[in-house]
């Protein structure tokens, strides 16, 4: 692991409560054992769920997200949008943790396709059907995001 991240990599990996980081191993572990050779993905699967340092849930707070997600889906999203103060709180880090953690990832100095899988691992459905010039970079992206997203589900 310690050879994915760079010194300020590593102080972001070191901000993220001691369970997320066993998620982060187990994810990344579970990538290099299937053959995966790719650094960006590697750093990825280590600082995917940076972003909920920025406000640290407790257990009790993860569960009323996952309950709330599993009865109320609609309504959890629509208070994963609000601001990050009263009892919202863990909806709002639970939705935009993805986009904090691309942020500070980016200002950590992560390559521009760690940034974009740290942002989109959350993203349901199809893969962005971006329309550039960079086909084949955005299927290469899309195959590590879809990896990506299969073992952080799975773990």
């Amino acid at each position: 692991m310690k050879q994915a991240l760079s010194p300020p990599l590593m102080e972001l990996f070191l901000q993220q409560q001691p369970s997320e980081q066993l998620h982060s191993l187990r994810v990344y572990d579970r990538l290099v054992s299937q053959g995966e050779s790719s650094a960006d993905l590697w750093v990825a699967a280590l600082l995917h769920d940076i972003g909920k340092s920025r406000y640290p849930l407790t257990a009790i707070e993860r569960a009323i997200v996952v309950i709330g997600q599993f009865l109320a889906p609609g309504m959890a999203a629509q208070w994963g949008m609000g601001s990050s103060h009263g009892w919202k709180r863990p909806f709002v880090t639970a939705a935009q943790h993805p986009s904090w953690g691309a942020e500070m990832a980016q200002a950590a100095g992560a390559s521009p396709l760690t940034v974009s899988l740290i942002r989109r691992h959350q993203d349901g459905g199809a893969p962005d059907s971006r329309s550039d010039d960079r086909g084949n970079e955005n299927e290469m992206e899309d195959r590590l995001l879809a990896q990506l997203q299969s073992v952080d589900n799975e773990s």
